[in-house]
């Protein structure tokens, strides 16, 4: 029982003193608030509002600049005489409140305080920024009349010093001086009264008007030197250009030039007249683009001259070419008449001969239609020119198509005269094999080169029989002549081949009779070998001559055989 009262009364204890505790950590955070809010407040009331308020009285104490001063000063006034003292008031209320242990109504108390001095905190810093601005707006409005007013009157100099340049935009761009220079009296005047805000709202538009005048000062001299002097001699000189041209024989109506030129004059006149507008928008890119058409004009003219020039220099050679060609295809004519009563003419040979024609009649009334526009004068020389090139086109294409008709002329002459000497030396040839084959010690003409022998001559004398003929067909004939070429050549390495295998046969059993005796075999070998030679078997006679030679001297054939070449091509030699 005992026990329990002791447990009671420790509890009480122990709550007690964890209330003084509470009680003790809880006014020091609401004396710490008060201290806070103490500092903040004297923070307020040590604001340099007062120090900015002095320099305002420096200036003129009218219009804006009263009613603002007044206006801050009253503020500021209140704030130290009634704010402060509500602030200081509550918060000495709210320190008497703490000690009675009144936390709730402190923290009201301390909370409204809290709430005032951020109004007055708010407030404060809106008049700092709101005193910066105005004086900033007065300082500046102080660099706008010292700069506008030297840069006015250097405009109005340089107007003055070159009115010439300005031209007929003199009195408009005084105009906007003189508007320029009455806004800055105005501004200053709203200075003077104290409008400072309404000054510098001007002071901004002046500058800008000031900026545009700058611009205008600019560009007008430059733009009416442009439009008003280069532009206008440049056409002036292309309307003396194209008469004096004129009368020189140009022909330069078809060309439309004076249209453009009077176009162009039209745009210049409609570019002065936004000069003197003062209206700028896209104004140097026009200026530019007619500039680029006139020079276009310029390049027209010369295009003339040089034309001219290459006409007069050109034309009088292509009238000479011209007359050669006349002659050539003359020449040609007759020459064709010839070739077509000599020679069947193939399809191209005739096609080319056609065309040469054809590009003839085309460039015959290429250089008549040149020389009646010269002699009218109705066509421009650059469209003459392109006429005279296109003659001097038709005059190599004539070339080139006459070099090659001649080069296919000539071949058919070529192939005819290759063709004939090729048949004498052909008859001659055979003449030579007949008496060769006559006096060779062949005592029979094998069948086959008889046979050979009979169809060269009948094909030398078809092909001969083909220049009987007339036209000539010389692709036949040409045909014809590989055949019998073919043929001689095959006849001649056979009958060279005979003779040198019958003397070859001859000399190799002549040689071989000095073994005759030796035994009855070699004897009816040799018997039959020269059977076999009578009878016109060469070979079979070779073949035996050589086995029985062989039997007593192994070399002995071949020394035959090289003897008999080496007495061949000597007399081939000696023929020669």
């Amino acid at each position: 029982m005992d026990y329990g009262i002791y447990g009671l009364i420790i509890g009480i204890i122990v709550v007690v003193l964890g209330g003084m505790l509470g009680s003790m950590l809880i006014r020091r955070n609401f004396y710490q608030k008060i201290d806070d809010l103490d500092m903040r407040k004297q923070s307020v009331l040590s604001a340099s509002i007062p120090v900015e308020l002095q320099k305002f009285k420096q200036w003129p104490m009218e219009g804006e600049t009263k009613e603002k001063f007044d206006r801050w000063h009253q503020s500021w006034d209140e704030l130290v005489s009634v704010h402060a003292g509500q602030i200081d008031e509550a918060l000495y209320r709210a320190e008497e409140d703490l000690d009675k242990y009144r936390f709730m109504k402190v923290k009201s108390d301390l909370n409204a305080t809290e709430q005032l001095i951020e109004e007055l905190e708010t407030m404060v810093h809106a008049m700092l920024d709101e005193m910066d601005e105005f004086t900033t707006h007065h300082t500046s409005l102080m660099d706008i009349v010292k700069q506008d007013e030297k840069e006015l009157y250097q405009f109005r100099k340089t107007l003055n010093s070159q009115n010439h340049a300005f031209g007929p935009t003199y009195t408009l761009v005084e105009q906007e001086i003189a508007a320029a220079e009455a806004k800055r009296s105005e501004m200053i005047n709203l200075k003077q009264v104290g409008q400072v805000s309404e000054a510098f709202e001007t002071g901004q538009a002046l500058s800008d008007q000031v900026g545009h005048i700058r611009e205008l000062i600019r560009i007008i001299p430059q733009f009416v030197r442009t439009v008003q002097v280069e532009l206008k001699q440049q056409l002036q000189q292309l309307r003396a250009g194209h008469k004096e041209m004129q009368m020189d024989g140009y022909a330069l109506e078809p060309l439309g030039l004076m249209e453009e030129i009077d176009q162009a004059e039209e745009r210049r006149e409609e570019l002065m007249a936004r000069i003197e507008r003062l209206e700028f928008d896209h104004f140097e890119e026009d200026m530019q683009q007619l500039s680029s058409d006139i020079d276009q004009l310029f390049e027209a003219f010369r295009t003339e001259v040089d034309a001219r020039q290459y006409v007069k220099k050109e034309f009088a050679t292509i009238q000479e070419r011209e007359r050669q060609s006349s002659e050539i295809m003359g020449n040609l004519q007759t020459e064709m008449s010839r070739l077509v009563s000599n020679y069947e003419i193939n399809a191209r040979v005739g096609e080319e001969f056609e065309q040469l024609e054809r590009e003839r009649t085309t460039l015959t009334a290429n250089v008549i239609d040149i020389e009646q526009a010269l002699v009218a004068q109705m066509l421009p020389y650059s469209m003459i020119k392109s006429k005279v090139q296109e003659a001097k086109r038709s005059l190599d294409q004539f070339n080139a198509m006459h070099e090659r008709f001649v080069e296919d002329t000539n071949s058919l002459r070529k192939e005819e005269l290759e063709v004939r000497h090729k048949l004498e030396t052909w008859k001659k040839e055979l003449s030579a094999h007949r008496r060769l084959l006559a006096k060779s010690a062949m005592p029979v003409v094998p069948n086959d080169l008889s046979n050979d022998l009979r169809q060269l001559q009948k094909g030398v004398q078809s092909l001969d029989e083909q220049f009987d003929k007339a036209p000539f067909n010389m692709t036949y004939i040409v045909g014809l002549s590989h055949d019998v070429e073919e043929m001689m050549d095959h006849f001649r390495d056979r009958v060279h081949a005979l003779i040198r295998q019958v003397t070859y046969a001859e000399q190799l059993l002549q040689y071989a009779n000095r073994f005759r005796r030796r035994d009855n075999e070699v004897h009816i070998a040799l018997t039959l070998a020269e059977n076999k030679f009578l009878h016109g078997e060469y070979g079979t006679a070779v073949e035996i001559g050589e086995r029985v030679l062989g039997r007593f001297e192994e070399d002995g054939a071949h020394e035959i055989r090289r003897r008999v070449d080496q007495g061949l091509e000597q007399q081939e030699l000696l023929k020669k």
